[in-house]
């Protein structure tokens, strides 16, 4: 009897929606920094509960383009289906992310960091199904 055996190896992000490997790249340049490498909370909160924050994906892409002062001005000083206090500041990304990158990033933490269903969650951030 033969046996063969077969390795298989995948590089990371094979499989993985282009989408949510363009918000993973986001993250990493522009959110780990304050909600750290996995999302566990730092200087800026823990993203674990971002979709609890954030039921709808699209409130979820304001707060990130508007930033917590951009916020205050617009809706004042609570944030999310939680109304939480403003109390630390977040910079906002419109003028430095494109609205794609924006929605991938926000997709990205819901799916990573939220649990969130990844073709539920792109649909929901605008990007189709991916």
């Amino acid at each position: 009897m033969v046996i063969i055996v077969v390795s298989v190896s995948c590089s990371p992000g094979e499989g993985t929606p282009e989408a949510l490997r363009d918000g993973r790249s986001v993250y990493a340049d522009r959110c780990s920094s304050c909600h750290g490498s996995r999302g566990q909370g730092g200087v800026g909160p823990s993203l674990s509960e971002v979709r609890h924050t954030w039921p709808a994906c699209e409130d979820h892409q304001e707060w990130i383009a508007l930033g917590s002062e951009g916020w205050k001005t617009r809706y004042g000083p609570v944030y999310g289906a939680t109304d939480t206090p403003i109390t630390k500041m977040m910079p906002g990304q419109a003028q430095s992310l494109t609205a794609d990158e924006i929605a991938a990033v926000a997709a990205f933490q819901r799916v990573e960091y939220g649990g969130g269903d990844p073709a539920s969650e792109l649909k929901a951030c605008g990007l189709g199904d991916e």
